[in-house]
């Protein structure tokens, strides 16, 4: 029975260190945003309700909080006064006003965001996205109907404060999601493992009870 108990115990360990905390990054491309990331429902931004040519350095979040920039951008509708987009978006998009590089300060207590970017000019350009801890995402988007998907999510509690977004070109960024660091919609690994461990060990002690 002890020893029985002591091997459980090393392996709801193990299961508990699987899922180390961090942060991950997701290269999506032009395909359009899925119901979720990183297991977390993602909350898409709604219309910002501004007119176009608008100069504003930051953003209501739609769970809360402020979605703030670096630089003031200016408002566009991807597909219309910004000239293209990706898979059909009509949305609201914000343009740097000719910088290169943009960071993103998020609200507080987000596990989960992702957003999309398209260069100025209509040529393909390399794209780099980096989460406050380092995390980076690379990815060549092209300035024609190429606008691409980058996401980012926490694992283990951990929470995006920041991300920055550069190129060696004037962008328009758009198109956000968001979660907060409320439970995921599907369960991280190492509650799956310690679940199921914990029913085989009543299930086991059920058995011996009945020996």
């Amino acid at each position: 029975m002890k020893r029985m108990i002591a091997v459980l115990s090393l392996m709801v360990m193990a299961g508990a260190t699987t899922a180390s905390a961090g942060i991950v990054g997701v290269a999506g491309g032009t395909a359009a945003p899925g119901a979720t990331l990183g297991g977390y429902t993602m909350t898409a931004f709604p219309d910002d309700g501004l007119a176009d040519f608008i100069n504003i350095n930051s953003l209501p979040s739609p769970l809360g909080g402020t979605l703030g920039f670096s630089t003031d951008v200016q408002t566009y509708t991807a597909n219309s006064s910004w000239a293209t987009w990706s898979h059909g978006y009509t949305g609201d998009v914000y343009y740097t006003n000719g910088a290169t590089s943009l960071t993103l300060t998020l609200p507080a207590d987000t596990a989960a965001f992702y957003f999309y970017a398209e260069p100025n000019p209509f040529s393909v350009f390399a794209v780099t996205a980096t989460a406050q801890d380092g995390t980076v995402i690379n990815q060549d988007v092209s300035g024609s109907s190429g606008a691409s998907y980058f996401g980012f999510y926490g694992t283990s509690g951990s929470l995006i404060t920041s991300i920055t977004v550069s190129m060696d070109t004037d962008f328009a960024i758009g198109e956000f999601g968001i979660a907060n660091g409320g439970t995921p919609a599907v369960p991280a690994p190492g509650a799956i493992l310690l679940g199921t461990l914990g029913t085989g060990v009543v299930g086991w002690l059920r058995r011996r009870k009945t020996l």
